[in-house]
């Protein structure tokens, strides 16, 4: 093969991967603005939860763009730490749902009752730390922890993606990514302040003929495991960065 074909065979590739990187880059930052900004007018937890994903996905795009060994075990670490915190954010809310909404509605045939554990709306959730204190204290660290609060395992991820930014020379990207981690804080925050908003004198009716389910004990001992990690990763963290800086070894030198 003539050194003329290997050079286009490499100029080609060189080509390939920057219009990747910088798909990657334009993504990252479109998904930090607008899971950001819109997230800010959501009023249902399910869309709020949607768009802090988007937000979320501008970091982990970033990451992937960057492209060093440093960026990819930040990557990897960020998907982890991401999907624990959210899988308990979710529990957490199935948890809460089964106690505020424990009340049955009566089927129109065959003497059934059907249960609606569905919290649609942030206010919902207005009180219910003096209600469900330990659930709300979890839900409040997974909330503190997506906005990046230190010492939670979100801080590091966070901070792990935007030092290989830096490190990387990405410095505008960094800014808006430190922008929309603050600014979202503000929309995790108002979720807290409902939780420790004490509510008015309120009477809740119940109906007798029915018991609404309780949360089993694999529940309970997910979210108090999830929450424990997201809480006290700083005391061991040596097993979930090791892990990920082996395996970004392995798939960087692949």
């Amino acid at each position: 093969m003539s050194s003329e074909s290997l050079h286009s065979i490499f100029n080609v590739s060189y080509n390939t991967s920057y219009v990747l990187k910088l798909l990657l880059l334009i993504s990252s930052l479109f998904s930090l603005i607008i899971g950001t900004v819109v997230g800010l007018a959501q009023t249902r937890i399910k869309r709020l939860l949607a768009y802090s994903t988007i937000s979320h996905i501008g970091f982990i795009l970033l990451a992937l763009a960057i492209n060093t060994e440093q960026s990819i075990d930040s990557f990897l670490f960020y998907i982890i730490q991401y999907s624990l915190t959210n899988l308990n954010m979710f529990l957490i809310i199935i948890a809460l749902g089964y106690i505020i909404h424990n009340t049955g509605i009566k089927a129109s045939s065959n003497n059934l009752y059907f249960f609606d554990f569905d919290i649609r709306y942030i206010k919902d959730m207005k009180g219910q730390f003096f209600a469900n204190p330990i659930l709300s204290i979890s839900l409040a660290i997974c909330l503190f922890s997506f906005a990046g609060v230190p010492p939670l395992l979100g801080f590091f991820s966070k901070q792990f993606v935007l030092y290989s930014a830096v490190q990387s020379g990405y410095y505008f990207i960094s800014i808006v990514a430190i922008l929309a981690s603050v600014i979202s804080a503000s929309y995790y925050l108002r979720i807290i302040l409902l939780l420790f908003t004490e509510l008015g004198d309120t009477t809740v009716s119940h109906d007798s003929n029915t018991d609404a389910p309780i949360l089993s004990n694999l529940h309970s001992f997910l979210i108090s495991t999830f929450t424990l990690s997201i809480l006290l990763f700083i005391l061991k963290p040596t097993l979930l960065l090791n892990s990920t800086q082996l395996l970004a070894l392995s798939l960087f030198n692949y």
